[in-house]
């Protein structure tokens, strides 16, 4: 049963991503809808729960991709209120998304900046229900309505992120015409609703939220505040700290850290005759680095750290206190490595940079092979990430005398995957400043980059060797993808040739066979395990004087050898090729945006006496596309 109700537009709370920003486009990405389960009321005579479905058959998008506005507060009856322009929306699963784009209006540039530094976070969509359908649980105290056809029509910076109670704005804008589908009872007391699904989304109590969220916020304002006063730094100090975001603890913690600065420079521990200006002291923090660079590798040219290249690690400590003035004479040893490891120390500096350029080196000299073959890119989080295979345009087709164009379509496949974490912690005592140990600053950092890229290289060839089920349910290497060899068999001419042959006759994605067409992929790669590396090797060489037409080598600096002996795994001996992924997609792999490889961070230790340094690694790999590559088993 269908009736009909007149409702007035709807509006939802959506957030920003920070990640997203681009300030020469003046660009920033949002989420305006998740589809969470929201308590609404006043349409009719008791609360209801809203659920909006987020699949792309119930959400009209047309308005907002035809340059819907970016409004202030929902305000829509003065040119003055658009602040921008949305740009671009679209469905990632369940997630409503949206780039929008600020008006370079001077009267607009306040908030442009207030979003960039995250003083304005609350964004809220306006929407219009065309049809609710009556999803309700017979014995919930609250009717369920589903929204199966829908449409987001602007875009709006809010100061307060709209509460349960004021959902509906029916402050004179034009109400529409909304149809439910209710409930029909069924002999014997039972109900039921055509096309039915199960509901699991929990309820969202919009009204609990903004109130906690603002007294968390509240609280975080009153302690930094009250931390900065006792101990006397400037309000700009506070403010800075508010405007940061930093929890209380944290907080806390700079203003101690400040405070010790700032007893170190104080003039009852300080030697005025030898205190240096920041450049002298960064100078001085740069020698040191190169010094202990030198000793870590000769090959490091020796420029201003001539001077400590003969320094212990300890005198190297002594030498940058002193320079801030601090008084190290009468310090034991230990004393000496405690105090050169504080927060506030350059030399705990010196040591990070060292740490830093040691372990992006080791990062960078281990062989990653795959990275020929593979599509490098760059994700802002680590939300599941959709590829899309996308499948070749319809063909052309003859246009008669007074007929009409025909309509096509085209096909395409998604692969998803989602970023991992991967890292280590590993102390560093003060012993070891105090016995001279250098690995530890220098070979152990080295070892842990090695590790990071061999991890790649793990994960890349593994999905090779594995050969998972991709999106359409079939193995990676499958005779039904046409890119796998019947019977395996040594690399040579006459298995190139067939491998070569079956990759050139690949056809695109389609709805039809008379559609398909021939995209004819060329191979550029030969990966082979390192026993077949000598016979690969002359395969594809060129330095031969054929006496015969039959002799000729086809092969001859046609394709790029690669040899990888995570390949050698247990019963097989494969090998394969592989297309330019400039050609096709073969295998993506994804960093985290601006961490590209693994990267450290350090702190003072607790557990241990000295400090921590943690190895981080963000990183995932996907075949994306079977087209481009091919398998023989081998021998």
């Amino acid at each position: 049963m269908t009736e009909k109700r007149q409702i007035a537009p709807l509006d939802l709370r959506a957030e920003f991503s920070a990640q997203s920003i681009n300030e020469e486009k003046r660009t920033v990405d949002l989420v305006w809808s998740t589809g969470a389960t929201v308590r609404r009321g006043g349409f009719f005579s008791e609360p209801y729960d809203e659920q909006l479905d987020m699949s792309a058959t119930s959400i009209r998008l047309d308005r907002l991709n035809r340059g819907a506005p970016l409004l202030n507060s929902h305000s829509q009856f003065d040119l003055g209120n658009i602040l921008g322009v949305v740009e671009r929306a679209w469905l990632d699963g369940q997630e409503g998304k949206a780039t929008v784009r600020f008006s370079d209006r001077a009267d607009v540039a306040s908030i442009w900046n207030d979003v960039k530094s995250g003083i304005i976070r609350n964004v809220s969509v306006g929407y219009r229900v065309h049809n609710y359908k009556d999803v309700s649980d017979p014995n919930a105290k609250f009717k369920t309505y589903r929204a199966t056809d829908w449409e987001p029509f602007e875009i709006s910076l809010v100061p307060i992120p709209a509460d349960a109670g004021s959902q509906v704005r029916s402050d004179g804008l034009q109400k529409n015409e909304v149809e439910i589908e209710t409930r029909i009872e069924k002999p014997g007391g039972n109900m039921k609703v055509e096309n039915e699904t199960p509901v699991t989304q929990p309820i969202v109590d919009v009204e609990a939220i903004r109130k906690e969220a603002q007294e968390t916020e509240r609280s975080r304002v009153i302690g930094i505040k009250s931390a900065t006063r006792a101990a006397k730094m400037d309000e700009a100090f506070g403010e800075k700290l508010i405007a940061d975001g930093v929890s209380i603890d944290e907080a806390r913690k700079l203003v101690i850290d400040e405070l010790a600065k700032r007893s170190e420079q104080s003039p009852v521990v300080s030697r005025p005759d030898v205190q240096m200006g920041t450049d002298e002291v960064e100078k001085r923090v740069a020698n040191l680095e190169n010094a202990i660079m030198h000793r870590w590798d000769t090959k490091t040219e020796l420029k201003g750290g001539r001077e400590f290249r003969h320094f212990t690690l300890l005198e190297m400590a002594r030498e940058a206190l002193e320079s801030r003035g601090i008084r190290t004479r009468g310090m034991s040893k230990m004393q000496l490595a405690e105090r050169a490891l504080h927060s506030t120390s350059d030399f705990k500096l010196v040591l990070e940079n060292v740490v830093n350029k040691t372990l992006r080196a080791g990062y960078e000299a281990a062989p990653k092979t795959f990275m020929p073959f593979v599509r490098e890119v760059q994700v802002a989080d680590f939300k599941q990430v959709s590829r899309t295979q996308l499948g070749d345009a319809p063909k052309l087709k003859e246009v008669l005398e007074d007929g009409e164009f025909t309509s096509g379509s085209m096909k395409d496949g998604a692969e998803k995957y989602a970023l991992k974490t991967y890292g280590r912690i590993v102390g560093i005592t003060r012993q070891v400043l105090i016995n001279d140990d250098l690995s530890a600053f220098t070979r152990v950092p080295e070892m842990f980059g090695r590790s990071a890229a061999d991890l790649e290289s793990d994960i890349v060839y593994g999905l090779i060797t594995a050969n998972a089920a991709m999106s359409d349910a079939i193995a990676l290497f499958h005779a039904s993808h046409g890119n796998l060899a019947g019977a395996g068999a040594v690399p040579d001419v006459t298995t190139l040739s067939a491998a070569r042959m079956a990759m050139r006759q690949q056809k695109g994605l389609s709805d039809s066979t008379a559609e398909e067409q021939f995209i004819n992929i060329m191979a550029q790669f030969l990966i082979v395990p390192p026993k077949y590396e000598t016979g690969a090797e002359q395969l594809l060489s060129s330095v031969m004087i054929p006496n015969a037409v039959s002799a000729v080598n086809p092969f001859a600096g046609k394709l790029q050898l690669i040899v990888e002996p995570r390949l050698e795994v247990s019963g097989a001996d494969a090998w394969y090729l592989a297309a330019s992924p400039s050609q096709v997609d073969t295998i993506e792999v994804a960093y985290l945006q601006g961490q590209q490889g693994v990267s450290i961070e350090t702190k003072e230790g607790f557990e241990i006496d000295g400090l921590q340094v943690k190895a981080r690694h963000d990183f995932a790999a996907k075949a994306i596309d079977w087209r481009g590559l091919y398998k023989n088993p081998g021998v």
